[in-house]
């Protein structure tokens, strides 16, 4: 299954990894990448099924980072398309 990254989730994690660079320490950034790969792991063997948003059913969501950033992402046919990573007080940006 091809993981796709938009333009948004881009912008959004690197955001989120400037942040974490200024106010975490170097092992918690490394549970963060831990965490994202994974993630990659469980969709593709498809392991897990995650929660959907109520909003939006086709979006769903992983905790990752100690639990405290959340990964949004949609299922298309054969891709994954990582929509956005937030933190809970963030909204869901197109």
């Amino acid at each position: 299954m091809k993981i796709t990254i938009s333009e948004t989730a881009k912008t959004s994690l690197k955001e989120i990894v400037d942040f974490l660079k200024a106010n975490w320490t170097v092992k918690e950034i490394q549970v963060l990448e831990t965490d994202i790969r994974k993630f990659r792991q469980t969709i593709t063997e498809d392991i897990v099924k995650h929660q959907c948003l109520e909003r939006f059913p086709d979006i769903k969501y992983t905790l990752i980072g100690k639990k405290q950033i959340k990964l949004m992402y949609e299922i298309k046919a054969d891709q994954v398309l990582i929509k956005y990573f937030g933190t809970a007080g963030r909204i869901l940006q197109n």
